[in-house]
């Protein structure tokens, strides 16, 4: 991508498909699929598709944090918050466990 092109393109918040994809690193197929279907944000304004750069930014980062990994990741820094507090791990882990039942 020319450098012109990067810099409008960061301009505007509103892409095109073919810029989601490019910023995804996806293949514009996989991006139009899934606007189709739902799985990504984005809205069909007359034949084509636009997205919002900020909206897709939450997406991914929701998707991230609701990963296998992600949601580790957030456990582990809330032990870690609740840790500095004064709370052993142990007492934490009893308190989830109690409240589980």
């Amino acid at each position: 991508m020319v450098w012109s092109a990067l810099c409008a393109m960061q301009q505007t918040d509103i892409m095109t498909l073919e810029e989601v994809a490019q910023y995804l690193k996806l293949q514009p197929q996989t991006v139009y699929k899934w606007a189709q279907e739902g799985q990504i944000p984005g809205a069909k304004l007359g034949k084509e598709w636009r997205f919002r750069r900020r909206i897709l930014d939450e997406w991914v980062d929701s998707a991230i944090h609701l990963s296998k990994g992600g949601f580790n990741f957030l456990f582990e820094s809330s032990l870690a918050a609740v840790g500095q507090k004064g709370l052993a791990r142990e007492e934490i882990d009893k308190i989830l466990q109690e409240s589980v039942r």
